[in-house]
């Protein structure tokens, strides 16, 4: 594993039983068939694919959300498939998730500052509960939203409010790894640009290193330093952002790129836009 490798996944794999009857025996199911790729620290790696290609699945399989059928996933030259239940526990500190449905990840019953609270309530060491809210108030004002947003409740939110603290909820116990799971999908287009923008301006104040899964494909043109391409659940071309949109190899690559409109006109013009790491 390189010194400036963050996350290094070999040949995973997921294998789903399909439901069985009394005349028929299960079929299996392979959502996943053999990824492997590596992420830099610092660095926005995207993947993309149609729909059904496997995207998610990858995701949450790197955070242990779902567990591989086969290989492996190394973080920071650990491990994950080998820590216990508890190690893993420890671990959710420095590796976190933002859902694409802001609606359905939070509690309708609780409020937006008891929620973001929540992992720190679970996980950081200062339990102290004037500590605590003032965390979550530094956080909001980080995000973008006033102190009042605390006391409120997730229906009172627009979309992008609510995506909003679903990021300041992941980043409440400073990790270092993010996966960002389709982020922006369901918001308006000004919307996006507003949340891209601050995933952007978060990454630098905290370093923190990105997985960007989207289908939209001006968005990761925009913001991904390198990208895989994900087909029927293999991983087809791996490559710089520019180089796969400039030129790509597979045909299926091709027929993803082939009616894109850059954000700004010109690729490259987009792309110096973004740091290359």
């Amino acid at each position: 594993m390189k010194e400036d490798t963050l996350i290094e996944v070999q040949g995973l794999q997921k294998v789903y039983s399909g439901k069985r009857s009394l005349f028929t025996p299960s079929k299996k199911v392979t959502a996943v068939k053999d990824v492997s790729f590596s992420i830099r620290k610092g660095e926005t790696f995207g993947l993309i694919g149609e729909s059904g290609s496997g995207k998610t699945t990858v995701g949450r399989m790197i955070l242990r959300l779902i567990e591989p059928t086969n290989g492996s996933i190394i973080y920071n030259g650990q491990s994950l498939r080998d820590l216990s239940n508890k190690e893993m526990t420890s671990l959710r500190k420095e590796i976190q998730i933002v859902f694409q449905d802001s609606g359905s990840a939070f509690n309708p019953r609780k409020t937006i500052g008891a929620q973001i609270a929540h992992p720190l309530k679970k996980f950081g060491e200062n339990q102290d509960p004037q500590f605590i809210h003032q965390q979550v108030l530094k956080m909001l004002e980080v995000v973008g939203l006033r102190a009042d947003f605390f006391h409120r409740y997730p229906h009172e939110l627009s979309g992008g409010q609510r995506q909003r603290a679903g990021i300041a909820r992941a980043l409440i116990l400073k990790p270092k790894f993010l996966v960002l799971d389709e982020p922006v999908a369901a918001l308006d287009v000004s919307v996006k640009a507003q949340i891209i923008n601050l995933l952007i301006d978060l990454q630098k104040e905290f370093q923190l290193t990105y997985l960007f899964i989207a289908h939209n494909l001006d968005l990761v043109a925009y913001f991904c330093n390198r990208v895989a391409v994900l087909s029927k659940g293999e991983v087809i071309e791996t490559s710089s952002t520019i180089d796969l949109f400039n030129n790509p190899k597979h045909e299926m690559t091709k027929k993803l790129l082939s009616s894109i409109l850059t954000l700004e006109g010109d690729l490259g013009e987009v792309y110096k836009k973004r740091s290359v790491i």
